[in-house]
């Protein structure tokens, strides 16, 4: 009996010390780690280092609150009703998984390939870290096979995934030296090969994070089948120290171009950080990402840059918009850390909108109030390959000024109807500390959105036991073709809280006053 009121009294003492702290949105530095822990870093298997190391403290222990159960139907204006029923993309129970990414076979919209950073879950505590895993469908997602234990090698995980025209799968993700690496596989999945695309010199001089990775599919493209991946440079002792660097293969991931700097035009104040990759019709090659000129803040702007010959120049960067309030500070409610990178898609269809570049990000506010108590999902686009943008519009269509919270937007364009879809976080129907994963999609470019809840279930993040910094992913994914789209998420809904990838997948339908049969590949 004693043994067991001193457990609950020390769950009682962690659950109020973890609530005190929930909502820092930095980690908590030792002396020892002073001058030494770069706080610009999100990467969690460097935040695990760091707490191995002494120099920072670990995350709390924080008490789990079960799921709430919704309805699995969607009803939404213009979206044939259907059951969507959330499926889970690996039935193990050891595991944590988080940071998803998700990319559909250009060939067959059947066949997807979904990538998480994955860790052990041992006995409710995350100890062990696998890195970026693979896992695929080949049935609609309603079946998923795969592996945790990394795509290629073990890693540090910031998984990107994407499938280029000829069936070649990638995974890009911050390997074991705190560098940058590319795995690819031409037997979907089977096998895998690792290459190194840049290295880092030492894990106490920094490393190379939060990448992102793409491929060019445009059948117009004079480049198809370039491979691009972008990352911040946080090495100390880099010349190109808080800078976007972007690589590019030509060759199926073989080999790459040597790390440039593209971000320097911008000039930011303090750092840039979560870059974002697309590609045009004709082969453009787009990059966004976050600008923060002060620090601690929230991100202030957005820079871009292009590339017209495959990758080989790339355009002086620019911000494409300024005057906005991010939420990687100010945070939400929610007891996880949260960031306001950008999500960008282009329209490749042949619709009236082929060739449109479209960015969304998370806003304290308006974009250029930035005051108020939403935190609200903003879209703007681009006609003329980014020289000029449209005024922010308001993607999520809840009631304003209720102090509801939409983050970790992410943007798909279906290639073939131009249909556009975000997936993120809400909590408009439930408590501040609560959250819903929800879609809203437009039929008209953006113009105007629907939204539904596509989660069969509400939860309450909390972070991953084990895991430093109030870490429970830093963001989500979504991809659509030919109607058929693949939302991808984390939520801690099973017993113990264990945070797993779910999709629920559903069908867009065709523009609406459209003929079915113009989209039906079948």
């Amino acid at each position: 009996m004693k043994i067991r009121c001193f457990l609950f009294t020390v769950l009682v003492l962690c659950s109020l010390y973890s609530h005190s702290q929930r909502l820092s949105s930095q980690p908590e530095i030792t002396p020892a780690g002073k001058g030494i822990v770069n706080p610009y870093v999100d990467n969690i298997g460097y935040w695990k280092l760091m707490v191995r190391m002494g120099y920072v403290k670990p995350q709390a222990y924080f008490p789990w609150v079960a799921a709430k159960q919704g309805s699995s139907i969607i009803h939404a204006a213009g979206v044939q009703p259907q059951d969507s029923p959330d499926v889970p993309v690996t039935g193990e129970s050891d595991l944590t998984q988080s940071e998803n990414s998700v990319f559909i076979d250009p060939m067959d919209e059947d066949n997807v390939l979904n990538s998480n950073n994955s860790t052990n879950w041992n006995q409710g505590m995350a100890s062990y870290y696998y890195g970026a895993d693979s896992y695929n469908s080949s049935n609609n997602g309603i079946t998923w096979a795969g592996s945790y234990h990394g795509a290629g090698l073990p890693n540090n995980g910031d998984p990107a995934a994407a499938i280029s025209f000829d069936g070649r799968w990638y995974v890009g993700k911050i390997n074991n030296s705190w560098g940058q690496n590319v795995a690819y596989s031409t037997d979907h999945g089977a096998t895998w090969q690792d290459i190194q695309v840049a290295a880092c010199p030492s894990n106490l001089n920094g490393l190379l994070d939060k990448n992102h990775l793409w491929v060019d599919n445009s059948a117009a493209s004079s480049f198809r089948g370039n491979v691009y991946t972008a990352w911040t440079d946080f090495i100390i002792t880099s010349p190109d120290t808080n800078q976007v660097q972007v690589s590019r293969s030509n060759d199926g991931g073989l080999t790459w171009t040597s790390p440039f700097a593209v971000s320097r035009g911008v000039n930011a104040g303090k750092l840039n950080h979560g870059v974002n990759i697309a590609t045009g019709p004709l082969g453009q090659a787009y990059l966004a990402w976050s600008i923060y000129d002060t620090w601690p803040a929230d991100e202030n702007a957005i820079g871009f840059t292009i590339s017209y010959d495959g990758g080989s120049i790339w355009q002086t960067a620019h911000r494409i918009i300024s005057n906005i309030k991010g939420i990687r500070i100010s945070m939400t409610n929610k007891a996880m850390r949260v960031n306001s990178f950008p999500s960008m898609a282009v329209d490749l269809s042949n619709g009236p909108d082929r060739g449109t570049i479209y960015l969304v990000w998370a806003n304290n506010g308006t974009p250029g109030v930035n005051t108020g108590s939403d935190i609200n999902v903003y879209l703007i686009k681009s006609f003329d390959q980014g020289a000029t943008w449209s005024v922010p519009v308001k993607v999520n269509q809840d009631t304003p000024g209720l102090g509801k919270e939409h983050y970790f937007p992410w943007i798909t364009v279906d290639a073939v109807t131009g249909g556009i879809c975000v997936i993120y976080y809400d909590d408009r129907n439930v408590s501040s500390t609560e959250a819903e994963t929800w879609v809203s999609y437009s039929y008209d470019g953006g113009n105007s959105f629907s939204d539904f809840r596509v989660s069969d279930v509400s939860f309450t993040p909390s972070p991953i036991q084990g895991l430093a910094f109030s870490y429970f992913g830093d963001y989500i994914g979504i991809q659509s073709l030919n109607m058929k789209v693949y939302p991808v998420w984390t939520d801690n809904r099973l017993p113990g809280g264990q945070p797993m990838t779910w999709t629920s997948p559903f069908n867009l339908g065709p523009n609406p006053g459209q003929a079915w049969v113009m989209y039906n590949s079948n």
